[in-house]
């Protein structure tokens, strides 16, 4: 009897630990579309944030981007291959104070290093907050092997 009592005791804190673990999510952004990134990205992202402060859970969200979403991280517009792209700039300065915010909450930024360079993008006309030392594999490998759940923004 007194091992079935540990052995249930055991069974209870593995459940709670499990219930109160971190929750991990990378999102792969590669859409050019702003629409998507506002909904698909920072939508989903505020509404898991609300959820996740809301129940006392604990949580680490990473944006990966690459594809046609590299426009909507840059800062200086006119120091890259999107200047005079007047709809870029147009929703550029509609997502910069939201993207802003989400990593005020705790957001990590990575872009990849390879399509970056081969669209001619210099780190310095970048938002500061977004990490460049990889390639999206890479980055994309390293979260989920680290147990960050898989979300596409495509």
């Amino acid at each position: 009897m007194r091992m079935i009592k540990v052995m249930l005791l055991g069974l209870l804190l593995s459940v709670g630990s499990l219930i109160a673990a971190e929750q991990k999510v990378v999102f792969d952004v590669t859409t050019g579309d702003a629409a998507k990134i506002e909904k698909g990205l920072i939508g989903t992202i505020n509404g898991l944030v609300k959820y996740y402060d809301t129940n006392n859970i604990n949580y680490k969200i990473v944006v990966v981007i690459s594809g046609k979403a590299y426009k909507y991280f840059v800062n200086d517009l006119n120091n890259s291959p999107y200047k005079g792209k007047l709809k870029v700039a147009r929703a550029q300065k509609n997502l910069a104070p939201q993207l802003q915010k989400l990593y005020d909450q705790g957001v990590e930024f990575d872009m990849c290093q390879a399509g970056m360079k081969a669209r001619g993008i210099n780190k310095t006309s970048l938002y500061s907050y977004v990490v460049t030392k990889k390639n999206k594999s890479v980055y994309l490998i390293e979260w989920q092997n680290r147990g960050y759940a898989y979300l596409p923004v495509h």
